[in-house]
């Protein structure tokens, strides 16, 4: 499936998968975490897609497939940490690599607390490097609205990386 013709149908797949999402005991917000998730799913995988058919099939399925796991981790209390490697060719010193790997863990929590679609806005925008039009599109909401929250969730991050390095945090 091209782009253009993923784009065309992209709204319709988003309220199936919407309507999927309400189908489990979850509140609206993470249904349209759901929803979101679908979209970004989906089109990662546009280029395998054959069909209109075949793309809401898809989305049903994956859909579904998140809410479950959604409800998976909620139940989950074990919290798993990675292993630190330190390695001496890089050229930095052990107290480098750990400063450096607790710095990506504050960012990575920092992440994760940004509400789903401003994270997803922001991982299209700088991580695929998406035009707002283009993120637009692909998750079915106006170009205004994705430099809004694309803004809002870069104002966040800059507040908090300025609050925790005057706390000594970071």
């Amino acid at each position: 499936m091209t782009d253009k013709e993923f784009i065309d149908i992209a709204t319709a797949l988003r309220e199936q998968a919407l309507r999927r999402g309400r189908c489990y005991p979850l509140d609206t917000d993470e249904a349209e975490d759901i929803a979101q998730d679908t979209m970004l799913r989906l089109w990662a995988l546009r280029s395998k897609i054959v069909s209109a058919d075949h793309a809401a099939g898809l989305a049903s399925v994956i859909a579904a497939h998140t809410a479950i796991d959604l409800l998976r981790r909620r139940r989950q209390t074990v919290v798993t940490t990675a292993d630190v490697e330190i390695s001496e060719t890089s050229g930095h010193t052990p107290l480098t690599a750990i400063e450096d790997q607790a710095n990506d863990a504050w960012l990575q929590r920092q992440l994760s607390r940004l509400p789903s679609k401003e994270y997803e806005i922001l991982h299209l925008r700088q991580v695929e490097q998406k035009s707002n039009g283009e993120i637009a599109a692909i998750l079915g909401i106006t170009p205004q609205s994705v430099a809004t929250l694309l803004s809002r969730a870069r104002h966040k991050l800059l507040e908090k990386i300025q609050r925790d390095r005057m706390r000594g945090l970071i």
